[in-house]
């Protein structure tokens, strides 16, 4: 009875070091504004902090401007962060931690000029950080 008692509290114990905050709803989203000033992409911060509770992080354009973020508006590391994609038709672009692993991450922001949507125009690079803590 003990026996079993002990194998009960090992497994709670490992299944709740297994609880992904990015998939629960639990975890909350940073949010970075995007925007472009005589055609340079900037952003508020150089240097994003992230905590442990953030588990989304989504870059966001004005709305009622012409820019748009293409497939790859955002590249950073893969191995920690994931399902990155454009949403709300561009304007947004989103990328899930996987995990908390503190560290400086470097990125880049990609915006092309949707002024010719049937040849969207790029605009220089930019690549901030992303710190989590």
């Amino acid at each position: 009875m003990k026996r079993s008692a002990c194998i009960v509290v090992a497994i709670s114990l490992a299944l709740c070091g297994c609880v992904d905050k990015t998939s629960s709803g639990a975890a909350g989203v940073k949010n970075i504004e995007v925007r472009v000033e005589g055609r340079r992409i900037v952003v508020p911060e150089d240097r994003a902090v992230v905590k442990a509770d953030i588990g989304t992080i989504m870059w966001n354009l004005p709305e009622k401007s012409n820019y748009v973020f293409p497939r790859d508006g955002i590249v950073i590391d893969p191995g920690n962060f994931s399902s990155c994609a454009p949403t709300k038709g561009g304007k947004s672009f989103t990328c899930a931690k996987r995990g908390h692993r503190l560290g400086h991450y470097k990125y880049i922001v990609n915006v092309n000029d949707g002024t010719k949507p049937l040849n969207p125009l790029p605009l220089p690079p930019l690549d901030p950080w992303v710190v989590n803590q």
